[in-house]
């Protein structure tokens, strides 16, 4: 279906890509995009599917996942409210090189390169932000990967779950919509691993896990973690 939100509080009011478009432009792009509704375990796309889209996570939260040639899942990333994914799929058709799973239900709005293309005739300024989006997300991914492998377990923990309460509008309460099993993949450590690391976490007071839920108690102390 065509995306029916309003301007305000479009998916693409949250994504950089788009925030600079005039209001004609942004009407455009609301003609243009189309919204889907997912279910927790679906999958938006798999890998080697072949597609000229991009899709961004207007609400929700979606795991991008490979599998290695025994089997095994090497997760590339979370996405968030304002996240986008495809656009390799969107400027060169390739296939989707990861698994796009829903973990809670999602909305899902989605442009395909036809579209995309009509876009860029009325705002040619939309390939420079489009790169620098790519740019950024590509920085952020080396970034992420680089600081990983130089931290200990805890500080591990700790910078994912500053990610989360960033990307949970700065709350204090963390409502995980990933499985702990997600998160020590990621972090490249077992789920009994992190099960007892968040539990000494939690003796020393910087935060309280209850059931799926995490609440930052000592947030600059949490901070403090990636500093030594």
């Amino acid at each position: 279906m065509i995306c029916a939100h309003e301007a305000q509080d479009a998916c693409f009011s949250k994504v950089s890509l788009f925030q600079h478009l005039d209001p004609t432009d942004s009407e455009l792009l609301l003609s243009l995009l189309h919204s889907r509704q997912y279910n927790k375990g679906d999958y938006i796309v798999q890998e080697g599917e072949r597609s000229d889209t991009l899709y961004v996570v207007h609400q929700g939260c979606v795991k991008l996942s490979k599998y290695t040639e025994n089997g095994k899942e090497h997760i590339v990333r979370f996405l968030f409210p304002g996240d986008f994914f495809g656009q390799d799929s969107l400027l060169h058709q390739k296939p989707h090189p990861a698994n796009a799973e829903v973990l809670e239900p999602s909305s899902i709005c989605s442009m395909n390169k036809h579209d995309f293309d009509q876009l860029l005739e009325h705002d040619p300024k939309l390939a420079y932000h489009f790169l620098l989006a790519v740019s950024e997300l590509l920085r952020d991914t080396d970034e992420w990967n680089i600081s990983l492998s130089a931290l200990t377990t805890e500080q591990k923990i700790a910078k994912l779950l500053l990610y989360f309460h960033s990307r949970n509008h700065a709350q204090h309460e963390i409502r995980l919509p990933v499985f702990k099993k997600d998160m020590a993949l990621l972090l490249g450590i077992t789920p009994e691993t992190l099960s007892r690391k968040l539990t000494v976490m939690q003796t020393q007071g910087l935060l309280q896990v209850t059931g799926n839920c995490i609440l930052i108690l000592q947030l600059e102390q949490l901070k403090e973690k990636l500093l030594h």
